[in-house]
């Protein structure tokens, strides 16, 4: 694992593969920004809010439907805004979503039918390490949302106050990248660098084997940070 100043450097010197910019605007544009409202959705279950207020009442919980029925002018026409539109937190407060957004590209290539965990099918429990997730009120099958829930609490992330830079690398490459093999061999992390100068090549072509040969082929999440960067989607504070 790298020192926070390790890691600001490292990010500093990346430098996207040319090869790589179609695909990486690909993920950002299709796989990410599309589903931006989904990955608020699980930062803001993990804050305790739901999803929706009123225009003359804040409400801190959602009304229920009897609620709702016997109040239908609340209900048609006062329904209103999302919590992310109405300053009554801020948007650094939390897990940032496109933190959520790099897990779930690097775990499933995206895919809302599978674990944030670890990429296994949401029809089920989680079967690849952590096994048996997620540990909720009722068995399978789980919508990506309260997996993913699971999932960051399982590591303790929505304990986290600090999201910096650093933070947000560090706690990346912990997610699945931070690999002794790595370290020994004085190799950058895919997790984090592939697509990009810093990462040649070494990895697990398959759980607990590695491989210096190995080129693992997935962008990595630092990178997708990078070009988002860089394309002024996203102003990650340096601490």
């Amino acid at each position: 694992m790298a020192t926070d100043l390790e890691y600001i450097n490292l990010f500093n010197a990346c430098t996207i593969s040319p090869l790589k910019f179609a695909e990486i605007n690909r993920i950002i544009d299709d796989k990410i920004i599309n589903n931006k409202s989904r990955y608020q959705a699980v930062r803001n279950k993990l804050l305790n809010l739901t999803q929706y207020t009123y225009r003359n009442t804040c409400f801190l919980r959602e009304p229920d439907e009897n609620f709702l029925k016997n109040n239908p002018k609340i209900a048609n026409s006062f329904f209103s805004r999302s919590f992310s539109d109405t300053g009554l937190f801020s948007e650094s407060t939390g897990i940032p979503w496109y933190f959520i957004a790099c897990v779930h590209y690097r775990e499933s290539n995206s895919d809302f039918n599978r674990h944030l965990h670890n990429g296994d099918p949401l029809s089920g429990f989680t079967k690849q390490y952590p096994p048996d997730r997620p540990k909720i009120s009722h068995g399978p099958p789980f919508t990506f949302e309260e997996s993913a829930v699971d999932a960051l609490k399982l590591r303790s992330l929505d304990k986290e106050a600090v999201w910096s830079l650093p933070k947000v690398l560090m706690r990346l490459e912990r997610y699945n990248g931070a690999a002794q093999a790595y370290q020994t061999n004085h190799i950058n992390s895919p997790y984090l660098w592939g697509g990009s100068n810093l990462y040649t090549k070494g990895g697990f072509p398959r759980d607990h084997v590695f491989s210096l040969d190995y080129v693992n082929k997935q962008i990595g999440t630092g990178v997708i940070l990078k070009a988002m960067e860089n394309r002024g989607l996203i102003n990650i504070p340096r601490q």
